[in-house]
């Protein structure tokens, strides 16, 4: 149960990235991923845990990779500027240091 918390909290934290990284282009980035490392690290502390952390970044990158690939009627929510390259390469490797620190 405490697993599938983490991957939906996870989500939650890809969405409410994927939906801050446009606006006001450098501060909507820069929040959107010091989000993504805190929002991890808490779910660890919460948890007690690696694994829940770990959970939690799954959750984010599925997401995250969903939104930055083309839906059914050719659309994007992350697009392929800098803004959105960036979400999607500082963000994951983020939320990797954030799930290798300690719990």
């Amino acid at each position: 149960m405490r697993a599938l918390v983490a991957l939906l909290l996870g989500s939650l934290i890809g969405i409410a990235a994927t939906l801050i990284h446009p606006t006001m282009t450098p501060f909507g980035v820069i929040l959107a991923i010091l989000a993504t490392y805190l929002s991890i690290r808490w779910v660890g502390r919460f948890f007690g845990k690696k694994r829940y952390k770990l959970f939690a970044l799954i959750g984010w990158f599925i997401v995250i990779f969903r939104a930055g690939t083309f839906g059914v009627g050719q659309e994007l929510l992350i697009q392929g500027d800098n803004s959105g390259s960036a979400l999607l390469f500082i963000g994951f490797i983020v939320g990797i240091i954030a799930v290798l620190q300690r719990a």
